[in-house]
């Protein structure tokens, strides 16, 4: 069982100063860093898929940059089981990362879905984006910005091993460049097939606005025409009886 311990702080003449609970709650502050980071989050409609969208990523690249400390033995060396260990939890993040991303946060964050339908001999590619959805601009902004981040990142540490001629973890990079950008390439295709949708709904909508227009200007043609003949058969009676 446990017990709260409450002292009570007297002073010389018997008044009473305050107990300890309520001095430790008065020094208890929050961190800017960790109220900034609610503020943002406040702003998102998914925050938890936000956290998720980016926590794989980081992580895969935290480990690889130092997955070398944790490979290498007492004398300095490589160990072959260290690196292999190594490896397979990066691999693991990635294709988390890799799903996540695919199947859960473009969903949410910015609605658009890629997938991949198999008939029969043939597989057959999908792009999809949801019509009439409203996105969040955070959303939006930390989908875009993070997706096209990842391959740019790898990319640079692909290069950096290619120097140091680190063969052996340039086969996970490989991997991490090719699963972040086909998510790049599946989503850059939704993106592309929701600005064709959009602009065949502007085509369709001029098009209506056109044809209304024609419809409205015909219509009162017609009916000033109608107007004018009336009138001029008013008229004929009159003339023809001034004239007799």
């Amino acid at each position: 069982m446990s017990h709260d311990l409450h002292f009570d702080v007297h002073s010389a003449d018997g008044t009473l100063q305050g107990s300890m609970d309520d001095a430790n709650e008065s020094n208890i502050t929050t961190t800017p860093s960790s109220s900034s980071s609610r503020m943002a989050l406040s702003q998102s409609s998914h925050p938890i898929a936000c956290i998720f969208h980016c926590f794989f990523k980081l992580a895969a690249l935290v480990l690889y940059i130092f997955g070398g400390y944790f490979s290498t033995n007492k004398y300095g060396k490589s160990s072959g089981a260290k690196f292999i260990t190594v490896s397979v939890f990066l691999i693991l993040l990635l294709a988390a990362d890799f799903w996540v991303v695919k199947n859960i946060t473009g969903r949410l964050l910015v609605g658009l879905r890629w997938w991949n339908q198999v008939e029969g001999e043939s597989t057959r590619w999908i792009f999809e984006s949801a019509p009439n959805r409203a996105v969040n601009k955070f959303d939006h902004s930390v989908f875009w910005t993070v997706l096209y981040m990842t391959p740019v990142a790898w990319a640079c540490l692909f290069m950096i091993g290619l120097l140091k001629l680190e063969l052996g973890w340039l086969l996970t990079v490989c991997m991490a460049l090719a699963l972040s950008g086909a998510n790049v390439y599946g989503y850059y295709k939704c993106s592309s097939d929701q600005k064709a949708k959009f602009q065949q709904m502007m085509q369709q909508g001029a098009q209506a606005g056109a044809m209304s227009m024609i419809r409205s200007n015909l219509f009162g043609f017609l009916a000033s025409t109608a107007t004018g003949n009336n009138q001029a058969n008013t008229n004929a009676p009159n003339a023809s009886a001034t004239y007799v």
